[in-house]
């Protein structure tokens, strides 16, 4: 029993010692103990996650992450810089491909770690790390792609690793030992027996025997052997969208998507995949209702659309068309519902004097039913027979809605590759407003899902600067604070969350409006809330 104890206490010594040499061990943090720019690096790459924990490994701080019910690790500097972010994957919602990878390479090796990682302007990958099953071995490092074939686009092996596929080296045969010559006796040779000769048999002789006569019969003729028909294959069927968009096959859908979908759809009815900009769009029949699930490449939900009857639109958005639209007829209804939990709701209808005309007025609600803002019909696109009345496009027609109709003249002055750069980023948007800055570049304002964006292009078609509209609510407590001190007969307009291309500087601009003169000004943060110069 004695010895026992000392045998734990020992192995208990090793296990210390080896966590304090390893070359990063990881601190739990509390929340108040992270810099400030360490946590506003976060909230901006991140917003809508729920921090779950602190650790610092090195220099480093790790936070935990859970998005829709998805654990993550976000790996970010002490000066406030991104790393990047691992998101955990199971490993039996791997893809078959890359597991059969790893038991082809790495047999009786064990999936230490899998998860999708995420860099700053980078695709996303699958991360794996691979060892043999035991303690103390180190890993190699596998990324594989997250979209097609989940190709191997980098592998990692530590110094001291020995491929297991390699032929194993066989000692060479020792030589046997000379055996020692012994004397040997001569012995007579053995005489030889002399052969026997036997006495021939006599032979009797017999007449030949006639052959019997062979009856001659008339060769058969071959059977002709009848050609088999052609099958008649069949056309492969080509499925499209109301846009063209070609259905993608189910094979090359990654088994981290569909298991995402079956998370939020069972059994959907006439499903087809499509690729729409980065999100992999499962559209189908649920519920009795066409539905669209936007899903990311990494498996995370990003939204869903779904087309409503018209006794779907109840409480006060229908008090809402009652008072301001009476006689109205309803033509279509499509809900949002986001991964940032900021829902919507569009309404197409007519208006009585405009239904003769065909001409769709849509007014935009937020999950409580509070108005977003209304659009007037278009008067010229909305002259009669222009206008589609089938549910296909009805999901397409939500996000031309939530665009701006802006004529200006500054979109003649455009140069046509800045235009083709634009159309490339976001090939979704059809009305985008355009405006030359005093820097000489152009700036496309246009409406998303997100709310107001900015694209700022130079004259070559390259991507200066993004912009994305924030709530005013929502501006950074330490902004806030500054302000209050510092321009205290100023109001917040609006801000935006800014990223600078060639800086890669995650930054706020800030707008705001003297109470008394009206003058504006604008001011720019960096993403712990101080000011930049």
């Amino acid at each position: 029993m004695r010895k026992l104890g000392q045998l734990l206490f020992l192995l208990t010594i090793i296990q210390i010692v080896a966590f304090f040499s390893s070359p990063i061990s990881a601190q739990k943090l509390k929340p108040a103990d992270v810099p400030a720019d360490v946590t506003q690096t976060l909230e901006f790459q991140y917003p809508y996650v729920k921090v779950t924990g602190w650790l610092k490994e090195g220099n480093n701080y790790v936070a935990t992450i859970k998005d829709e019910g998805t654990n993550g690790k976000v790996y970010i500097t002490s000066s406030g810089e991104w790393l990047h972010t691992h998101f955990n994957v199971p490993q039996n919602e791997l893809p078959s491909s890359i597991m059969a990878y790893v038991r082809q390479n790495y047999p009786d090796f064990v999936v230490s770690e899998s998860c999708l990682e995420e860099k700053d302007n980078e695709k996303t990958n699958y991360y794996l790390e691979v060892k043999p099953d035991g303690v103390g071995a180190k890993p190699s490092i596998l990324l594989f792609s997250s979209t097609g074939r989940n190709e191997l686009v980098s592998r990692t092996d530590p110094e001291d690793f020995k491929d297991p596929l390699a032929p194993a080296e066989k000692p060479a045969p020792k030589a046997p030992a000379p055996k020692a010559d012994k004397p040997v006796a001569d012995k007579p040779a053995p005489k030889a027996d002399k052969p026997k000769e036997e006495a021939p048999k006599p032979v009797k002789e017999t007449a030949p025997k006639e052959p019997k006569p062979v009856k001659e019969t008339a060769p058969k003729e071959p059977k002709e052997e009848k050609a088999e028909k052609p099958k008649k294959e069949k056309p492969e069927v080509v499925v499209t969208d109301e846009h063209g968009n070609v259905a993608l096959k189910p094979n090359t859908i990654p088994e981290i998507v569909t298991k995402a979908l079956a998370k939020k759809v069972m059994h959907p009815e006439d499903l087809n995949w499509f690729k729409i900009d980065s999100c992999y769009v499962a559209k189908c029949v649920y519920s009795g209702k066409k539905t669209a699930v936007y899903i990311k490449p990494n498996g995370m939900w990003d939204k869903t659309l779904t087309i409503l009857p018209e006794e779907s639109v109840t409480g006060p958005m229908l008090k809402h068309l009652n008072d301001f639209y009476k006689g109205f007829k309803f033509k279509t209804a499509v809900r949002e519902q986001r991964a940032d939990k900021q829902d919507k709701t569009m309404v197409d209808f007519y208006e009585k004097a405009n239904y003769k005309a065909k001409l769709v007025t849509t007014v935009i609600f937020d999950k409580t039913g509070k108005l977003i803002r209304t659009i007037d019909p278009d008067y010229q696109l909305g002259e009669a027979g222009n206008q589609s009345s089938s549910d296909d496009d009805a999901l397409d027609k939500y996000y031309e809605k939530m665009n701006m109709t802006l004529d200006n003249d500054d979109a003649k002055s455009v140069p046509e590759n800045v235009k083709a750069a634009f159309r490339l980023k976001y090939p979704r948007v059809t009305n985008v407003e355009w405006k030359e800055d005093d820097e000489m570049n152009f700036q496309a304002i246009f409406f998303s899902a997100r709310g107001k964006e900015i694209c700022v292009f130079n004259s070559y078609g390259e991507i200066v600067e993004t912009m994305v509209m924030g709530k005013v609510e929502n501006l950074n407590a330490t902004i806030q604070d500054y302000l209050k001190k510092n321009y205290k007969n100023f109001k917040v307009t609006e801000f935006y969350n800014v990223r600078k291309m060639a800086e890669k500087l995650n930054c706020y601009k800030v707008f705001i409006v003297n109470k008394k003169t009206n003058e504006e000004e604008v001011l720019w943060f960096n993403t712990s809330g101080r000011p930049l110069e």
